[in-house]
């Protein structure tokens, strides 16, 4: 409410040096009016706020002596359109003032990025702008489209890429982000260069918040080199706040088998002692639903030994009914399993200290939705930025949010795309993914006020 509050100050702001131009249009004066027109763009693009105390000139209050042309820093007697342009002035430092006791988050976006659709920075970019950060987005790479498509043209970006573009925003002193998000890295250099970004941005702001998505592979399949895999170990995840790899990603980092829920606390935990204060394993598809799962399954199989003894001294017609009884089990046993996958688990640990009555660790059972779509990672990361910072102290609420909104998105994208081309997942046509790609512009609502309808469940250490 305070951002809102602040914008409609600075449109206040623009309408009284709009009215002072237009009343010196009827004046003698042929000069002001001119350089006032330019006032009103350069107030609302430099009051935006950066970290609190920056010393980089980022802030309201130094954008103001810049912003407004020399003659409104003059007080002396002048004419009656003058002081209604030191009104204007007066207007704008007031809306400086308030400004600047404002936080207003930036984040460097280094991701990969399409012209057409939703994956990397143009999955992340809107939804965290739309929920309050001004964001600058690097490309890793710039395709036509996403991978998925028949016919892919772009270009694959190095690490120097990165380090010129740093060199110009330091230039320009326009280092002033309060985080940084990283996706998709294709190579050593670029991944050795992000490492040094993440370095310069902490320095430039030691409470910068790094959300790390190791883009690395998805159940069982690399997309990278087996030698990033170790860069990663070695130079990104000692530096990163916040990871969320998914299941095969923590394994890789780790060097563990996730393949329960105990097994992937361990792992949280080793990434954990690596580095990162909170770990977010993101799709674990493996675990059971415990309303689908038997809690005695593991007593009926010790069971075995002695039902067979027991089968040995019976009856044929007790045989048939103990072999129908058995075959019974094993098709609920397959039933539960099949229900068990209709749900993704999500995995979360923190070392944060959390609100009173807020869980360090939960597991979140979340539906799956027919079909598959691309960007959805991209998504859910930049969500969970958004909200963790909402939230610093409640990841459950943050988690609960992110999802919810991905969830949102995907129904809107799933419904439109139309159950014909859910059910076409073997089919790779431009059609198919164009039909698929995510719908964030019309999913502005379920981002901003997600409908959380699946809760996290805390976890007992």
């Amino acid at each position: 409410m305070l951002l809102i509050a602040a914008e409609q100050r600075i449109i206040g702001a623009e309408r009284l040096v709009g009215a002072a131009r237009q009343y010196l249009s009827t004046r003698r004066s042929v000069q002001w009016p001119a350089r006032l027109s330019a006032t009103a763009p350069r107030l609302h693009s430099r009051f935006s706020s950066t970290p609190r105390g920056s010393s980089n000139g980022c802030t309201p209050a130094a954008a103001l002596s810049e912003a407004l042309p020399p003659e409104l820093h003059t007080r002396r007697p002048v004419s009656t359109a003058a002081r209604s342009m030191s009104d204007a002035a007066a207007a704008a430092a007031t809306v400086a003032a308030a400004s600047s006791t404002l936080s207003s988050p930036r984040v460097l976006s280094i991701q990969s990025s399409v012209v057409h659709g939703y994956v990397g920075n143009k999955a992340a970019v809107f939804p965290l702008q739309l929920l309050g950060f001004d964001v600058d987005p690097v490309y890793t790479v710039q395709f036509s489209n996403h991978t998925g498509y028949p016919t892919i043209k772009g270009h694959v970006f190095d690490g120097g890429h990165l380090r010129e573009l740093l060199a110009g925003m330091t230039a320009n002193g326009l280092i002033c982000h309060t985080h940084l998000l990283s996706g998709y890295i294709g190579s050593q250099s670029l991944l050795e260069a992000v490492a040094a970004v993440a370095a310069e941005l902490r320095s430039a702001y030691p409470q910068l918040t790094y959300v790390c998505d190791p883009v690395l592979g998805d159940e069982g399949k690399l997309y990278v080199s087996q030698e990033l895999v170790a860069a990663y170990k070695a130079s990104l995840v000692p530096l990163a706040n916040i990871l969320t790899p998914n299941q095969f990603e923590a394994e890789l980092l780790t060097g563990l088998e996730v393949k329960s829920e105990a097994q992937a606390l361990q792992a949280a935990a080793v990434l954990h002692d690596a580095g990162p204060h909170t770990v977010i394993i993101t799709s674990l598809a493996s675990l059971p639903h415990p309303e689908y799962s038997s809690p005695r399954l593991s007593e009926e199989g010790s069971d075995q030994p002695a039902a067979a003894i027991a089968a040995a001294d019976s009856t044929p017609q007790q045989q048939q009914q103990e072999q129908t009884a058995a075959d019974d089990k094993q098709q609920q046993q397959q039933q539960r399993q099949q229900r068990s996958e209709r749900y993704i688990t999500l995995i979360a640990s923190t070392r944060v200290a959390q609100a009173p009555g807020c869980p360090g660790a939960f597991r979140m059972r979340i539906p799956k939705l027919q079909g598959y779509f691309t960007g959805t990672g991209d998504l859910l990361c930049a969500l969970l930025l958004a909200w963790s910072h909402r939230y610093p102290d409640n990841l459950a609420a943050a988690v609960e949010h992110a999802v919810a909104g991905l969830q949102g998105v995907l129904q809107l994208t799933a419904a439109a795309a139309g159950p014909a081309v859910l059910a076409s997942t073997d089919e790779r046509s431009a059609a198919v993914f164009r039909a698929k790609e995510l719908r964030l512009v019309q999913g502005q609502q379920q981002l901003l006020q997600p409908d959380i309808k699946t809760r996290v469940e805390p976890i007992t250490l």
